[in-house]
């Protein structure tokens, strides 16, 4: 259709205009790649997020560094609003390369069912000291029969990139990372009756509060042979199962030792942690240069 544009000596020719159609149903859910590193039993590397930035996460994530980032919700506050949004981001700027994983508070259904409908792609469940705990949270993590999480959220598909929601219940059993925390020396005791619960897919380390557990001054590792012996007790019984095992050192000298003690699942500290260090790297060197 013509329209003459008044006082005008040209004419502007308007065209229909057609909608470029795209479905996401027609286009196959993405696998979780942390997951299917540690399958394989290679690294996965990560990060851990205490600052709950919706362009942090996005910025990081986009910069293929990293196989995961993780938003810490147990110590850290986050609205699940906003823990959603940083989860989307992280997967979908990433297209899939980057993991969004969570840290929960506690192994309770509702803690574990948010999370997951959230979009966390994995989950890091803290403080369980039992096998009866650790079978509770790949109950609540799993779908109907291998377990009870209801089927109702309304964006997780989104993140695996598939808009098919039938699709992502059919397959998330088999794409969602479920890991627990062993941080206690309680949980060291019944670590063989832990790894024996069938649907964990990680054990991570907590060395902060296994010290603090055994009575020693906290700290991300140390040479302390009561935490050794913890420690080298957990890694052992990992290997002997086969179980992938993760914890989180302060740097990449730290990253480096664990992963020479088996440890697959790394995270490089925190993105405070990562600021603050090279923050005051450079200040000290600009100091030192005046």
């Amino acid at each position: 259709m013509k329209s003459i544009c008044p006082n005008q000596n040209y004419q502007i020719l308007s065209l229909p205009i057609r909608p470029v159609k795209y479905h996401l149903e027609s286009v196959p859910m993405r696998e979780n790649k942390t997951l299917s590193l540690l399958r394989q039993n290679k690294p996965a590397i990560g990060l851990w997020l205490h600052s709950h930035h919706f362009h942090t996460a996005r910025i990081l994530a986009a910069q293929n560094l990293f196989d995961w980032l993780l938003v810490d919700m147990e110590h850290t506050p986050a609205d699940l609003s906003t823990v959603s949004t940083i989860m989307a981001a992280i997967a979908d700027v990433s297209a899939g390369s980057c993991t969004p994983l969570a840290r929960i508070a506690s192994g309770t259904i509702d803690q574990i069912k948010q999370a997951l409908d959230a979009g966390a792609q994995g989950i890091i469940v803290p403080m369980i000291n039992t096998a009866e705990e650790a079978a509770q949270v790949v109950q609540f993590a799993r779908y109907p029969p291998d377990g009870v999480r209801g089927a109702g959220g309304l964006t997780p598909q989104y993140g695996f990139g598939t808009a098919n929601h039938v699709e992502y219940v059919g397959e998330a059993n088999r794409q969602i990372m479920v890991s627990v925390q062993i941080e206690t020396a309680e949980a060291v005791e019944n670590i063989d009756a832990i790894l024996a619960v069938e649907g964990l897919d990680m054990v991570f380390l907590g060395p902060f509060d296994l010290h603090i557990s055994l009575g020693l001054p906290a700290a991300l590792w140390s040479d302390n042979p009561t935490f050794q012996a913890a420690a080298q007790r957990v890694i052992a019984a990992c290997k002997a199962k086969g179980m992938s095992l993760g914890t989180i050192a302060p740097n990449a000298a730290g990253a480096t030792a664990r992963a020479a003690e088996g440890f697959t699942f790394l995270s490089l500290g925190t993105d405070y942690l990562q600021l603050l260090s090279i923050l005051r790297s450079q200040v000290s060197e600009f100091n030192e240069s005046i």
